[in-house]
């Protein structure tokens, strides 16, 4: 028997078992495939090395998640009315809240609002990013904090200044309003005021009319 020929009776037989004889990848569990994905190697003192299996596996998280809001946006969009949420609630590892934040980032992604390179790997970092208003968004893009590294903590501080500066401007138009309807009030008193003048001066001048050739005569007479 030739070794070939060996070779395909050794695969013939594996092919009549009732299961793998060996974990090869695309037998594997999944767990067992996703403990080796997680596997840590030993990389001394190979600073590239660290990079790139650092880079790697920052690239990954964010792609992750994004396909899961993927397919969630999938889900929602093909599955009948009410078994989206029944699904939230009774079959995945998390929440109606983290699966909203989840659907929010895809949307966001495939809208173009933001592009995928520019995620950083965190999902509750990408949707605190995300979920600013417009002007906010791109204030933030200004900003270069529309970028895969970027903090939760920079996040978190560049939208508190940007409430400070409401405030501040909200404290502004505050008081500029208090002016504005003291002024209106000061407007108006003064117009009371005048017509108060004016129908006393109406009242003067009609009884100076009504004495008018009384005094005249006096004054010519004299």
């Amino acid at each position: 028997m030739s070794a070939s020929s060996g070779f395909k009776v050794s695969r013939q037989a594996i092919a009549r078992r009732e299961g793998p004889v060996a974990a090869l990848p695309e037998h594997g569990d999944a767990n067992r495939l996703r403990y080796m994905a997680n596997t840590i190697r030993e990389l001394g003192e190979n600073r590239s090395e660290y990079v790139e299996e650092i880079s790697r596996l920052w690239q990954d998280a964010a792609e992750k998640f994004l396909a899961i809001g993927r397919y969630l946006r999938q889900a929602k969009e093909h599955l009948r009315h009410g078994e989206f949420e029944a699904m939230i609630a009774a079959d995945l590892p998390f929440g109606k809240h983290v699966a909203f934040q989840l659907k929010a980032i895809a949307e966001a992604v495939d809208g173009g609002r933001v592009g995928q390179h520019e995620l950083p790997p965190s999902y509750s970092t990408a949707y605190k990013l995300i979920e600013m208003k417009s002007e906010a968004f791109a204030r933030a893009r200004q900003e270069n904090l529309v970028r895969p590294n970027v903090t939760r903590r920079e996040i978190i501080v560049f939208r508190k200044r940007l409430s400070e500066e409401a405030q501040r401007r909200r404290s502004r138009s505050d008081l500029l309003a208090e002016e504005r309807d003291a002024l209106k009030r000061r407007i108006a008193e003064l117009a009371h005021q005048q017509e108060l003048a004016e129908r006393r001066l109406e009242e003067i001048n009609r009884e100076l009319g009504n004495k008018q050739p009384e005094d005249d005569q006096k004054m010519i007479v004299a």
